[in-house]
């Protein structure tokens, strides 16, 4: 899609304030020229990490819900003792997903406090940061602004003690009042788009005693207990801890964002019934002591064809450019000189069966973005990320195929071992990120070549690891359904 056409469709996605319909938001886009059908928009709201479905076919967007909602956190000892604190998680699900905590604007009385920084414990950074959960956590301490000294690739030796991160001064926060551990920071965030948060200082009424807040706060805990476990039978895992706290606080946001509440951290030390699961090579909030199901009540109908509906929305263009961006890189350097027709079955797993039509349509779109990008393309600008490319395409060609086996089979999702096939579907989103971020344009000279390629090792070793077991499962329950006529 057009990068202005992405620009007009992020901003109507940040900035909509009201309940919108697919027609209000297909009106919109063609008011301002964007060339989209209507079932492309209906993708677009049911696969966007910025909207939220309601009922009736009604959508709201993030910025909606989540602007001038009312949240809180308790600093740690450490933070409190340095008299700088971290954001990390805290201000999730509020603000957009996509943004890294240390890009947050903090405001106080609407002046805006300027992040500085400081040396944490790694204990802490990990506790700060853990809702972004398994996978993730240590790229995002581990890519904060000020950490300058210690890089992910060195992680092969053993975590730091200690660690450099972004902060926020608390004399600032509390304009110069003294801060006791205790002591809340309440917020609310004034700009999503422009990702504003005012912060303030909530003190305990009377140390002395119960008060009314403390009451209010063990209502709150139980309240987003049940909230949780409700949300568990009805969306499953969802595709994130963010998503699944985010869908929890916009159905229950106006008993969760009052001023006495309590934080998603604080929770979790509080509930004895949910915590931290593994699930795949992510990890989710889950019931404590099962397993996180891949099937559930949620999905319990749904045959493989919806993971294939689900994968067919990944083949952006990013992710045709890298193939082509690749397909020139090798044969300029003699390495293969794959035919379009071959780079078409490459792209695509075989599998997908495309009608010829089809075929011809995509090969024709694929020879023309060829010509495109031969134009500009540049071999030594490429040297450097060329190699890391052509191991995640390898990857993904890998993943998808298999995955667009499954997808193609017409059998049940409950066929197969859910652990591994949860595993195939966070590799197929892993590569694919990567792939995009690769072909980001901007980021192409900080482009964290060395640790990608660790991360990606660990990716290719994973895939190694489940795909005998989901080849087998396939080949069994395929045979097991077809029946000999005598």
């Amino acid at each position: 899609m057009d990068l202005n056409y992405s620009l007009i469709i992020d901003e109507y996605f940040s900035t909509k304030m009201e309940v919108f319909t697919v027609d209000d938001c297909y009106k919109h886009l063609k008011s301002r020229g964007v060339k989209i059908t209507k079932k492309q928009v209906f993708d677009l709201l049911n696969t966007s990490s910025k909207i939220f479905p309601l009922i009736n076919q009604e959508y709201m967007t993030r910025a909606a819900v989540f602007t001038g909602k009312v949240f809180s956190f308790k600093p740690s000892k450490e933070e409190v003792r340095k008299g700088q604190i971290l954001i990390g998680h805290r201000c999730m699900p509020f603000v957009n997903p996509e943004l890294d905590p240390d890009k947050i604007t903090v405001k106080v009385n609407g002046k805006i406090i300027e992040s500085q920084s400081a040396v944490f414990s790694m204990n802490l950074a990990m506790d700060v940061f853990a809702l972004f959960g398994e996978g993730y956590v240590i790229p995002y301490i581990f890519n904060d602004d000020a950490n300058t000294k210690i890089q992910m690739s060195s992680l092969q030796y053993g975590l730091p003690s200690e660690i450099r991160l972004t902060s926020w001064p608390l004399s600032e926060i509390t304009e110069g009042e003294k801060f006791n551990y205790g002591d809340r920071i309440i917020c609310k965030v004034e700009d999503w788009v422009q990702h504003i948060v005012e912060f303030g200082v909530l003190k305990p009424e009377d140390e002395s005693c119960i008060s009314n807040a403390d009451f209010e706060r063990e209502e709150w805990y139980s309240i987003f207990e049940k909230g949780l476990l409700n949300d568990f039978d009805k969306w499953g895992p969802c595709n994130s801890i963010e998503e699944q706290l985010a869908t929890l606080y916009m159905e229950n946001q106006d008993e969760l964002c009052i001023n006495n509440c309590g934080s998603v951290e604080e929770f979790l030390q509080h509930t004895r019934k949910i915590g931290f699961s593994n699930y795949g090579v992510e990890s989710r909030i889950w019931r404590v002591g099962e397993t996180v199901p891949y099937i559930g009540p949620w999905n319990d109908a749904e045959s493989t064809e919806a993971l294939f509906s689900d994968m067919s929305l990944i083949f952006t263009p990013y992710v045709i450019e890298a193939y082509l961006e690749n397909h020139i890189y090798e044969r300029e350097n003699k390495i293969n000189n794959q035919s379009f027709e071959e780079l078409v079955d490459t792209i695509f797993p075989l599998s997908l069966k495309m009608p010829t039509a089809e075929r011809k349509l995509i090969l024709l779109n694929i020879e023309k973005r060829n010509d495109i990008i031969e134009k500009q393309y540049n071999q030594f600008s490429d040297y450097k990320i060329a190699p890391l490319r052509h191991r995640v395409i390898a990857l993904f060609s890998q993943v998808s195929s298999l995955l667009c086996s499954i997808g193609c089979s017409g059998l049940k999702l409950e066929d197969f071992p859910q652990q591994e096939l949860v595993v195939l579907t966070q590799l197929f989103n892993h590569t694919e990120r990567i792939i995009e971020e690769i072909e980001n344009v901007f980021m192409r000279d900080f482009f964290p070549i060395d640790d990608v390629e660790l991360s990606l090792t660990g990716m290719e070793e994973t895939f190694d690891e489940i795909v005998g077991t989901l080849q087998s499962s396939l080949e069994i329950n395929t045979y097991k359904n077809i029946k000999i006529l005598e």
